[in-house]
């Protein structure tokens, strides 16, 4: 049953690609004989194709007198519009097969000189054929060879992912823009990275054949009913007539007479890694991987260095390959334990993270050693910001970090995981250690270039070090009589002996989501919250009320300022109640409000009414950073101010220059005291870097002030300056709420500009 069932499917193959027919070649194509030369009941043979995909140039030119698919040299070599000029054609070969068996008794029976021989059995018979598909590349001449360079890395890339199931996030790695335009045989064009890989994926669907024989040809014949393959070489021919004088009948391995359906000529052929060139190149797939060139330094909370496990960026460009022959004996003396750890690392250019956030500095200090490395530079890959970008994934998360309430907190949870640093320029080579005891009996040296031989120039320094061997960087501890062979082997054994031009991580970010982080590391003040809280719980009958606003969001530090108003359920801000912040802590503050004296009898239901608040400060110290109003400018300061008798107005010079729209926003604050005098402070006036404040004492404004002596008292001045083109203010605990801007405050007009203050 087992051998029927092999039989049927051997046969399902031999009929479905006519590998027991002839071949009929007419100047344009190939195409199979009217009639099967063989019967279908031999021997047929399948194996994997081995070997490197094959490159033709320059197929198919209409000014070759070459035809190899003409029979006869007499025929018009190009006289079909159907075979298109293409400047590369690439065939991806998935199996060989070979076909034997006995000859049909009608073609035995045709004569050399019968007409019949050529119409209905073809001019050859092709005893190996290569199955699988091709690629077609036009018109590279017009790209420029940056352009050629990484669509050759971008093919051997998803060569290898998909031929030999090399385990990386390819789609994270390129982005696939303006680069020769790609058809596979059936004309379609393959647009992007994704569309590429899939079909690689579908065409090497048999990375192995089973063992069974008879999945292995059902495999193969469902693949060339889904058009996925395709006979794409016809090899070892030999002609009709040979096969019919029993000429020639066994295929000979050591002939090589090709042709391809759809090729008339072609200029050079080459394997892929042939073609794809430079060895740098050819490894830089490997190295990328071996040596995690896409993913980010992590300085975890213990200080060491860890290699993140999400991949950051991905590649525009071919990276920069440049050899380099370079060796040195080098001296590095680390101040902090911080600085040892990155030296170990192979990072020799940061002696402190104070420059890199999302980092917890360590300034531990290190001990009195040298640290003596020997450098053998073999290869430096360059990866600036012309080569990478960030991947999707990785601008996602920080954009969702971003539009977090605690942005910081998670921004850092995202560099947790992407890294905190990257090097865009990383060394390839060998290099062996030392550490020393910082002493006087040897001199002290940054770095000394050795000259070839390298031994023979590195010898002498080590024996005035006393340093009679060296680590390798996985601890292999090497004699220094033994370093020869070692310098000798050094591009067979490359690691990655420097990480320089290192950059925090989100530099690598477009230039909008930098500045926001940046916006947020500032110490600069921001509006971290606005909120609107209804006053219903309060007594009417009351002057003077104390109204706890509790936080939706904790803060992680009290060093804040409240600034706001008193608006009514139209959205009007009250000049005849006054409200003032004080006692603030992690969850929340106090709202001291009072109706002014004089108008205690008028109809104002403090209950209707609202407590409009906005909390100022530096985000990074307070955590909570609400992305609602960040592109509000705010200047804030403080200022002292000593009250005197028969003074209403106190001219206050701000830290930064006014302009007409500008909000001010003034509170008090009396740091002797724990009760809120009765000192209402407003906005009289402005002009340039100044402006007059009005300070009243509510319970005498039914006195004339001028003859009313108050007591001396010091008070604080919190201001807020909101500097912004924007005229509305997004409230944070009222979805979708946005009121103006000016009732946070006064704001600067032509009507109150005073020339005179």
């Amino acid at each position: 049953m087992k051998i029927m069932k092999r039989m049927k499917s051997d046969q399902q193959v031999i009929r479905q690609l006519k590998l027991n027919h002839g071949l009929l070649m007419d100047g344009c194509n190939i195409q199979p004989s009217k009639q099967a030369i063989f019967i279908d009941d031999g021997e047929l043979n399948v194996s994997l194709y081995d070997g490197q995909p094959i490159v033709y140039f320059n197929i198919n030119d209409p000014d070759s007198l070459e035809n190899l698919i003409s029979f006869d040299s007499n025929e018009d070599n190009f006289n079909n519009n159907t075979l298109q000029p293409s400047d590369i054609c690439i065939n991806f070969p998935i199996a060989e097969i070979t076909y034997k068996g006995n000859l049909q008794k009608s073609f035995l029976k045709c004569k050399e000189n019968d007409t019949n021989l050529l119409e209905m059995y073809g001019h050859f018979f092709a005893r190996k054929v290569l199955v699988g598909s091709k690629l077609f590349i036009k018109e590279i001449s017009s790209f420029t060879q940056t352009q050629i360079e990484i669509l050759k890395f971008y093919l051997m890339c998803a060569y290898n992912s998909v031929k030999y199931s090399i385990e990386i996030q390819f789609n994270s790695l390129f982005t696939l823009n303006l680069l020769p335009e790609m058809k596979t045989l059936d004309g379609e064009k393959l647009n992007t990275y994704e569309e590429l890989i899939n079909w690689m994926n579908d065409l090497y669907q048999l990375k192995t054949f089973d063992a069974n024989l008879i999945n292995r040809m059902n495999n193969l014949n469902n693949l060339y009913q889904m058009k996925t393959i395709d006979i794409i070489s016809y090899d070892n021919l030999v002609s009709t007539s040979q096969l019919r004088d029993s000429i020639s009948t066994i295929y000979d391995p050591d002939i090589s007479n090709e042709r391809q359906p759809g090729i008339i000529n072609f200029k050079e052929k080459l394997r892929l890694e042939d073609w794809i060139g430079d060895a740098a190149y050819n490894n830089l797939l490997s190295w990328v991987i071996d040596f995690h060139l896409i993913q980010g330094f992590i300085i975890n909370q213990n200080h060491e260095l860890e290699i993140s496990k999400k991949i950051a960026v991905h590649f525009i460009e071919t990276p920069k390959v440049n050899f380099s022959d370079k060796s040195s004996l080098v001296m590095i003396r680390p101040s902090t334990k911080l600085e040892a750890m990155l030296i170990s690392n192979n990072i020799f250019s940061i002696k402190n993270l104070f420059s890199f956030p999302f980092i917890k500095n360590d300034v531990e200090s290190y001990g009195d050693y040298n640290h003596i490395l020997v450098k053998l530079e073999r290869h430096e890959i360059i990866l600036n910001e012309d080569i990478i970008k960030p991947t999707k994934e990785f601008e996602h998360s920080i954009e969702k970090a971003l539009d977090s309430i605690k942005p910081l907190k998670a921004l850092q949870d995202v560099f947790n995981e992407y890294g905190h640093l990257f090097p865009q320029r990383i060394i390839l080579g060998s290099s062996f250690k030392n550490i020393l005891s910082n002493s006087s009996s040897y001199n002290k040296f940054d770095k000394i270039n050795l000259e070839s031989p390298i031994f023979d120039s590195l010898k002498p320094h080590l024996d005035s070090l006393n340093i009679s061997c060296l680590l390798t960087q996985k601890g292999k501890n090497i004699e220094k009589n033994d370093l020869p062979n070692w310098i000798k082997d050094a591009n067979d054994n490359l690691e990655t002996i420097e990480f320089d031009n290192i950059i925090p991580l989100y530099k690598i970010l477009k230039e909008e989501q930098q500045r926001k982080i940046d916006n947020m590391l500032e110490n600069d003040f921001k509006i971290i919250m606005t909120g609107i809280t209804d006053l219903k719980d309060l007594n009417n009958n009351n002057v003077e009320h104390y109204k706890h606003i509790n936080l939706e969001f904790s803060l992680e530090d009290e060093d804040y300022e409240v600034f706001g108003s008193i608006i009514s359920k139209n959205n009007l801000k009250s000049e005849e109640i006054y409200v003032n912040f004080g006692l603030y802590d992690f969850n929340g503050f106090f709202a001291i409000i009072k109706k002014l004296e004089e108008l205690e009898s008028a109809s104002i239901d403090i209950t209707k009414c609202y407590v409009l608040w906005m909390i100022i400060g530096i985000p990074s110290k307070l955590s909570v950073f609400s992305p609602n109003n960040r592109n509000v400018q705010v200047k804030s300061f403080a200022k002292t101010i000593t009250l005197q008798p028969n003074q209403l107005y106190y001219p206050i010079e701000t830290p930064c220059s006014l302009s007409e729209g500008y909000i001010i926003s003034v509170h008090a604050y009396y740091p002797l005291t724990n009760c809120e005098p009765d000192n209402i402070v407003k906005l009289a006036g402005w002009k340039d870097k100044f402006i007059n404040v009005k300070i009243v004492n509510a319970s005498q404004l039914n006195f004339n002030s001028t003859s009313e002596l108050r007591p001396a008292i010091n008070i604080n001045l919190h201001i807020c300056v909101l500097c912004s083109d924007y005229k509305s203010l997004r409230i944070g605990n009222k979805e979708g709420v946005e009121l103006p801007l000016d009732l946070m405050g006064y704001i600067l007009t032509k009507e109150n500009f005073d020339e005179n203050i």
